[in-house]
């Protein structure tokens, strides 16, 4: 009976021995699930204008905001792939380290320019004449799809790729359940058609649903609700 426990146990690699970062596992929970949860829905109403100054000035201050609240969220997102490669013993991969990086800084910078610094500049526009909105128009317009700040976005984007994809080839070596990683692997090719709906949604949405996936089953190997944080190994 031991010896069955213990087996169940570790195909769930529960409470694996070589975790780094101890901590309750509600706020471990927070961390992974939230995050992900949150970018999935902010995609769906990323603004999209109209390539033309008056519809870029009408959504400007939405557009900051936008940008703003998806830079906080780039953070602890970049956390969640941290948490949950503890949960698979492997934080201290050097792909997932590095790839979760580049991921980090290269997407925030591409954020702060293409996003926050676009969406200010054209609301700063509104004030001169049309004239001056077209020339300050013409200096962004470039810059979220075809300007040199979107190299930053390619670096960024590679980097989440091949973290989360390193993430889903390390859970399937290690016998997690197939819908666990595949639903990873998802996420980390689906980011690379851009952040905004529909491909941000499927890339962090897979990314929750993975998580969600593994903490799940986490619950169902301690034998008890999802909430519970100690195994009981039976003693006959």
């Amino acid at each position: 009976m031991l010896a069955g426990a213990m087996s169940v146990e570790q195909a769930g690699a529960v409470d694996r021995a070589d975790r780094r970062w101890p901590m309750p596992v509600p706020l471990r929970r927070v961390l992974l699930l939230v995050p992900p949860l949150l970018l999935a829905g902010l995609e769906i109403v990323h603004p999209q204008p109209d390539e033309n100054a008056q519809a870029l000035m009408d959504v400007a201050t939405w557009f900051v905001g936008f940008h703003i609240i998806q830079l906080a969220l780039i953070g602890l997102i970049a956390l969640s792939v941290l948490v949950l490669a503890d949960s698979f013993g492997r934080t201290n991969a050097w792909v997932i380290r590095l790839g979760i990086g580049i991921f980090l800084v290269f997407f925030s910078a591409y954020d702060a320019v293409a996003g926050i610094a676009t969406g200010l500049a054209m609301r700063s526009a509104r004030d001169l004449s049309l004239v001056q909105q077209e020339g300050v128009f013409d200096v962004v317009r470039d810059w979220p799809g075809l300007g040199p700040p979107f190299a930053l976005s390619i670096i960024g984007t590679v980097g989440w790729t091949a973290a989360v994809g390193a993430l889903a080839l390390m859970g399937r070596r290690q016998g997690v359940p197939r819908r666990e990683w595949i639903f990873i692997g998802l996420a980390s090719v689906f980011l690379l058609g851009g952040h905004p709906f529909p491909f941000g949604t499927l890339a962090f949405g897979c990314f929750f649903i993975g998580a969600l996936l593994h903490e799940l089953r986490v619950g169902e190997t301690l034998g008890g609700p999802i909430g519970r944080s100690t195994s009981r190994v039976p003693l006959n």
